[in-house]
């Protein structure tokens, strides 16, 4: 192995040295945040956004900038950077700037195909189809990210790419640390690996499963699937996880969360022009999401709801009224209430 990696860096290092293109590089980003007001709900402890605020509570969030910088030292190796600050990255208390993207990617070193080392999106959102498809992380986050069950990033080696021309069939695999932007390492990796394809069109669907194994007979693997449909003005997305964590906390029985996230986008204004821009999308989105399924008379159940307007006066850039609800349920005999978390917000996103 350790002579496989060897050999491996010595021909990528040959082929950039003989590399005749001339460099270039490009920059984007994005941004956005929110005005928001705390309709209902008490600071109840729970892992939601705005469920450590309490009623009445309001203000202005920058939920997320990003700078990132693509250098094409040839038409097939891409060195990859970026920065990003967002609502939990903070220094003295202070907003901060954290490295989420720092990569090279070699372009078909197989047919159809990338390899990319360093630190980089892992295979359950950017690089798969789950963010893709979904196309409102400015409103929030897929239902596996935002209940922690994955990490965004991780720091590795990826292969991805298609296995035809047209790219219908798509993989992703990738090993990796498994402790995201955390820098430590252990001797457990993470194995990640995903298949995806466009059926009909206008269809896509996706499979993806992740292992890491743990000290003390710990382990734990997630499952995760997408069905959807995206035409031209239209969308709908279905997406069920379940993650398995043996001996979890040193418990003897696995904790087993589990979810299913249902999101769809219909457009009720458009140009008529030759791209028939859209001006206006109506957008909802419903997540089931149980944090301990093999618990079944302990804990609460979470149901979430988005719904919103999305107003694009120019290319790249939203305006998104919407609503942000978290409905909490016992799961005990004795119903014990929580409040719901019931949040106004003015949402503005836009990508440079």
């Amino acid at each position: 192995m350790k002579k496989f990696l060897f050999l491996f860096l010595c021909l990528l290092s040959f082929s950039l040295l003989y590399a005749q293109e001339k460099p270039k590089g490009k920059f984007n980003g994005v941004l956005f945040g929110d005005y928001f007001y705390k309709i209902n709900g008490d600071s109840s402890g729970s892992s939601g956004q705005y469920s450590p605020y309490n009623k009445d509570v309001q203000g202005f969030m920058i939920r997320r900038t990003r700078l990132h910088y693509e250098h094409s030292f040839t038409d097939d190796f891409i060195g990859n950077i970026g920065m990003e600050s967002n609502d939990i990255s903070k220094l003295d208390n202070k907003v901060s700037f954290l490295m989420y993207d720092a990569n090279l990617e070699w372009k078909n070193v197989v047919p159809y195909s990338s390899f990319l080392f360093g630190l980089m999106p892992t295979p359950a959102f950017v690089w798969g189809q789950s963010e893709r498809m979904y196309g409102y992380r400015p409103v929030e986050k897929t239902i596996a990210d935002k209940n922690g069950l994955e990490p965004a990033v991780d720091i590795g080696v990826m292969m991805k790419g298609n296995f035809d021309k047209e790219s219908k069939y798509g993989y992703l695999v990738m090993i990796g640390n498994g402790k995201g932007l955390n820098p430590a390492v252990s001797r457990y990796l993470k194995y990640y690996a995903s298949l995806n394809a466009k059926l009909f069109g206008d269809f896509v669907v996706e499979g993806f499963f992740d292992y890491q194994a743990g000290a003390n007979e710990t382990y734990r693997y997630t499952v995760k699937g997408l069905l959807g449909y995206k035409g031209k003005h239209s969308e709908f997305t279905l997406e069920p996880v379940f993650q398995c964590r043996n001996n979890a906390d040193g418990g003897l029985a696995p904790v087993n969360p589990f979810g299913v996230s249902v999101h769809t986008r219909y457009n009720l204004l458009r140009k008529t022009d030759r791209e028939e821009t859209e001006v206006i999308n109506a957008f909802a989105r419903y997540d089931y999401f149980d944090p301990n399924s093999n618990k079944g008379y302990a804990g609460f159940r979470e149901n979430f709801v988005s719904v919103g307007i999305d107003i694009i006066p120019l290319k790249n850039f939203h305006i998104m009224p919407n609503v942000w609800m978290t409905f909490y349920k016992d799961k005990s005999p004795l119903e014990v209430e929580k409040k719901s978390d019931l949040v106004g917000r003015c949402t503005f996103w836009f990508v440079y």
